[in-house]
C-alpha cells in the first residue's frame, strides 16, 4: 500500500493517481522539479494542470503559468434587448470551455476569478452606465448616456474583447438617414415632383431629425427608441442635400416640387447611384440633357446681325439662347473686355420682335445705342434717359421697340411708370450695382416684371458671398434660399458648404477669362512702384497718425465707422498730396513728381492711362501736363454720357492727345481704350476687381502691344495695407466662381476691426 506524508497530513491515492505521479515522480527525484519552458503550449500546460488536478484538488499555479493560460482565453461581449432593457453578458472562451462572467467571479479558478481583466470589463461598462445586476450588466443611464455609449462606448469596449449583437442590432448602432431611393417625375408645368425614402428615418420624423440638426444638437432619438448621431457624414449630407433644394419638410408631404435647376444639383449630389435612381433614371437623363444644352447646343447666329464672333463669342450666344429657351436666367461673368455686350446684342437680335429692358450705368448708356446701331441697326432701341417728356414718350410708345435703354439712376426715378410693363427679357449692365440687397436700386430692379434675367459683369463677387445671393435672386429669385438661408448656410459655416454653392451656380454663371480664350491678346505686365514720400509729407504723416490713434482711445470714436473711415482717407489724401486737404501746404509731392517723370519718360513710346479715385489729384495733374505742354484727355464723374464717347473717340484716333486722365469711379467700365497701352494707378482702392476693369479699359480685344500696369503706392504706409486687403478679395472671388477652392476665410465687407487695425497696427 502507497502512503504519502505530508504537511503532517497522511495521502492515500488510489491506483490511477498512483500512475500518474510515477510520471512526474521521475523528474522530480532527477531535480526537485518540473522546469516549463518558454515554447510550451498551452495545450501542453493544460494537458500536464488536468493530470494534476487527478493527483489533488489543491494545485497551486505559479502566476507565470495563469498568464500563459490566460493568453487562450477571449472575452466576447454578447448586448441585446430584453423587453424595454439593454443588456450586455460577458464570457470568457477559449478551446474547451465558456465561462459567464457570473461563473467567473463565483469561482476559484485562479485563471479566471482573480484576473485584473475581471475589474477592468466592469470599471469599462460602468463608465457607459452598464451596472452588474442578476447576473448580468444592465443599462441604468439617460439618452445622453446611451449616446455616448454608440459614439464612444463600443469602440472602447472592442479594445478588451469582441462584440457580438444577437439580434435587434438597430438599437446597438446609429441609424445613417441616407436616401435609399428616390422618385423624379416632370409635370405639366416643367417642374419636377420629387419623393424620397430614407433608411430608418419616417417622413413624420425627419422634421424632428433636420430641426435638431440645425438646432446644434448631438443625436436624436426616434420614436422607436434608435438613435442617429447629428455629427456623422451620412446624415450631415442628407439634410444638406434637402436644404439645398429647398425642401420644407415641416410640412411632412409625400412629395416636393423641384426646378429644373435643382435637378443638376440633385445628380451631382448622387453621384449617379443606379440604385437610388433606378425608378426615375428616365426622367432625370431627360432632365440633365435639356441643362446640358445649355452648353451645348448650337443656335444659328440671325442674318441681320452685322459683326463677327470669336468662338467663345458663339458659345456665349448659346448660353444666352439655351436658358432662355428654359426660362432660366444668368450671369455673364467673363473678364472685362471680352465682349460682353456683343455677345448679349446678337442674342437680342435673335429675338427680335420680343420686348427687353437693358438697365446699364449712366456713362454706358450712349455706348450701348451706338454698339446697337453698329451690331443689331434692325433692331429699334428706345433711350430712357434725359428729359422726363421724352422718357415718357417712350415708355408710352414701348410696343414700337425691341428694346429700351435706361439707367439705374432714371430707372429709380420711373420706377411706377414700370409697374403695369412686362418684358421678355430684363439684362443688367455691371450688374454689380446690385449686390448690396439692402440698396434701393437693387429692390427696385428687382421688382421689374420679365420672363427671363441676366446679368452682365466681370465681377460676379467684389466684398462677400451675400453678393452673389444679390444677383441669384435677381435672375433666379428663391433659387439660392432666402438671404438668411444662404447666410447660414454658406457664409455663417465658412467652406463647410462651399461645394454645395460652387454645384449649385454652376450651370447658370459662365465666366472665361482673357488668357484662355484670347491666344492672341497681348500679356498684361503689372509693377508695383514704391514710392517713399518725401521728407514733409512723412513729418505730416507721422503727426496725423499720432493723433488719429491718441483719439481712437475714445470708444464712442472706435465704434464709429464712418469716422475711422474718414482718417483713412485723410491719412490716403496725405499719401497723394497734402495740398488736397491743407491750403497752405507748399511741400512736395512724391507721387505727382514720380507719375510726371513716368508720363514724360514713355509719352512718345506710349499711349498713357492714368487713373485715382480723387478728381482733386486729377485737376493736380492736369496742370502739371499743361505746364508740360503734354495734350490730353480728362474724364470724371462730371462728365456728360456724350462727352465720354467724344473723348475716347479723340484720344483712340488722336495721335497727339498722349494721356488720359480718368476717375476710376466714372471711367473704370465701359470705355474702349486700346490706343493706350500703359496704365498708371496713382493711388489703390480697396477692391482689386475695380482697378482691375479700369485697366482693361486697354487690356482688351483690339490691344495690339502689352499692356504695361503701374501701380504707386506710398512706402511704408496704409496704402502697402491696403495692398494686402486687395490679396483676400481676390481669394474669395477667383475660389467661388473658377471653382479653386482653397482653405480659406470667406472675407466679408470691411468691418470695424479690419479699419481699426489699418490704423493702430
Amino acid at each position: 500500500m502507497n502512503v504519502f506524508f505530508f504537511d503532517r497530513k497522511l495521502f492515500i491515492p488510489n491506483k490511477s493517481q498512483i500512475e500518474i505521479y510515477k510520471i512526474f515522480y521521475k523528474h522530480l527525484k532527477e531535480s526537485g522539479k518540473i522546469t516549463f519552458y518558454n515554447d510550451t503550449t498551452v495545450e501542453e500546460l493544460n494537458k500536464i494542470i488536468s493530470s494534476l488536478k487527478l493527483i489533488s484538488d489543491n494545485l497551486i499555479l505559479d502566476i507565470s503559468v495563469i498568464e500563459k493560460l490566460r493568453e487562450n482565453f477571449k472575452i466576447d461581449f454578447k448586448f441585446k434587448k430584453q423587453a424595454d432593457k439593454y443588456i450586455c453578458d460577458v464570457s470568457f472562451i477559449n478551446d474547451k470551455e465558456i465561462i459567464s462572467y457570473c461563473d467567473a467571479l463565483k469561482s476559484h479558478n485562479d485563471i479566471i476569478s482573480n484576473w485584473n481583466k475581471i475589474r477592468i470589463i466592469e470599471s469599462e461598462l460602468n463608465k457607459y452606465s452598464f451596472f452588474y445586476r442578476d447576473d448580468t450588466f444592465v443599462f441604468l443611464g439617460n439618452d445622453d448616456d446611451y449616446y455616448d455609449f454608440l459614439k464612444h462606448g463600443k469602440e472602447s469596449i472592442q479594445k478588451i474583447g469582441s462584440i457580438k449583437i444577437n439580434d435587434n442590432e438597430k438599437y446597438f448602432s446609429f441609424r445613417n438617414g441616407n436616401i435609399s431611393e428616390f422618385f423624379l417625375q416632370e409635370n405639366e408645368d416643367g417642374k419636377y415632383n420629387f419623393s424620397f425614402n430614407l433608411e430608418g428615418i419616417s417622413k413624420e420624423e425627419l422634421y424632428n431629425v433636420v430641426d435638431s440638426y440645425k438646432n446644434k444638437k448631438s443625436y436624436i432619438k426616434l420614436n422607436d427608441n434608435t438613435f442617429i448621431n447629428l455629427g456623422d457624414a451620412s446624415i450631415i449630407d442628407t439634410i444638406r442635400m434637402i436644404e439645398s433644394l429647398n425642401i420644407d419638410v415641416s410640412d411632412k408631404k409625400d412629395t416636393y416640387e423641384l426646378e429644373l435647376g435643382k435637378i443638376y444639383y440633385l445628380n451631382e449630389k448622387l453621384n449617379g447611384d443606379i440604385k437610388k435612381i433606378a425608378n426615375s433614371k428616365e426622367t432625370i437623363s431627360n432632365a440633365l440633357e435639356k441643362l446640358n444644352e445649355i452648353d451645348e447646343n448650337n443656335s444659328e447666329i440671325p442674318k441681320k446681325f452685322n459683326g463677327r464672333l470669336r468662338e467663345y463669342q458663339i458659345k456665349g450666344y448659346n448660353w444666352f439662347k439655351n436658358l432662355s429657351y428654359l426660362g432660366l436666367g444668368g450671369i455673364l461673368g467673363d473678364e472685362m473686355g471680352l465682349g460682353k455686350t456683343i455677345q448679349t446684342i446678337v442674342f437680342l437680335a435673335s429675338k427680335q420682335g420680343k420686348h427687353s429692358l437693358i438697365i446699364t450705368p449712366t456713362s454706358l448708356i450712349y455706348n450701348w445705342k451706338e454698339e446697337f446701331n453698329k451690331f443689331a441697326p434692325s433692331l429699334s432701341v428706345g433711350i430712357v434717359h434725359g428729359n422726363k417728356n421724352e422718357r415718357k414718350k417712350v415708355l408710352d410708345n414701348i410696343e414700337e421697340y425691341d428694346g429700351l435703354l435706361t439707367t439705374y439712376g432714371t430707372l429709380r426715378n420711373d420706377c411706377l411708370e414700370y409697374e403695369n410693363i412686362k418684358f421678355d427679357y430684363c439684362i443688367l449692365d455691371e450688374g454689380q450695382n446690385i449686390n448690396n440687397p439692402k440698396a434701393e436700386t437693387t429692390k427696385i430692379v428687382k421688382n421689374i416684371n420679365s420672363k427671363s434675367r441676366f446679368i452682365l459683369t466681370g465681377t460676379p463677387i467684389e466684398n462677400n458671398l451675400l453678393e452673389l445671393w444679390s444677383l441669384f435672386d435677381f435672375i433666379m429669385p428663391g433659387y439660392l434660399y432666402s438671404k438668411e438661408e444662404f447666410s447660414n448656410k454658406f457664409i455663417k459655416k465658412d467652406k463647410e458648404n462651399l461645394d454645395d454653392l460652387k454645384i449649385l451656380i454652376r450651370p447658370y454663371i459662365l465666366r472665361r477669362l482673357k488668357k484662355d480664350v484670347i491666344k492672341e491678346l497681348p500679356d498684361k505686365i503689372e509693377k508695383k512702384f514704391l514710392v517713399e514720400l518725401s521728407l514733409e509729407q512723412k513729418k505730416l504723416y507721422r503727426s496725423f497718425i499720432k493723433d488719429v490713434q491718441s483719439k481712437l482711445q475714445n470708444p464712442e470714436t472706435r465704434g464709429n465707422n464712418m469716422t475711422i473711415f474718414s482718417y483713412l482717407t485723410r491719412l490716403r489724401q496725405i499719401c497723394l498730396d497734402p495740398s488736397i486737404i491743407i491750403d497752405d501746404y507748399l511741400g512736395e509731392s512724391a507721387k505727382l513728381n514720380v507719375a510726371k517723370d513716368l508720363i514724360i519718360k514713355n509719352i512718345f513710346r506710349h499711349k498713357i492711362l492714368l487713373f485715382s479715385q480723387f478728381t482733386t489729384v486729377l485737376k493736380r495733374m492736369e496742370k502739371e501736363l499743361k505746364q508740360e505742354k503734354i495734350d490730353y484727355c480728362y474724364i470724371d464723374g462730371s462728365t456728360s454720357s456724350k462727352n465720354r464717347i467724344k473723348f475716347v473717340d479723340e484720344f483712340n484716333t488722336n495721335e497727339q492727345k498722349r494721356v488720359f486722365l480718368i476717375s476710376l469711379k466714372a471711367g473704370g467700365t465701359g470705355l474702349n481704350l486700346t490706343s493706350a497701352d500703359m496704365v498708371i494707378h496713382f493711388d489703390p482702392w480697396w477692391n482689386p476687381s475695380v482697378e482691375e476693369q479700369a485697366t482693361d479699359r486697354a487690356h482688351r480685344i483690339g490691344q495690339k502691344h502689352i499692356v504695361e500696369v503701374i501701380k504707386l503706392i506710398a512706402k511704408d504706409t496704409i496704402e502697402e495695407k491696403i495692398m494686402l486687403l486687395q490679396e483676400d478679395k481676390k481669394i474669395l472671388i477667383n475660389n467661388i466662381i473658377t471653382e479653386e477652392l482653397e482653405d480659406i476665410n470667406i472675407t466679408s465687407a470691411l468691418k470695424s476691426e479690419e479699419l481699426l487695425d489699418l490704423l493702430l497696427n
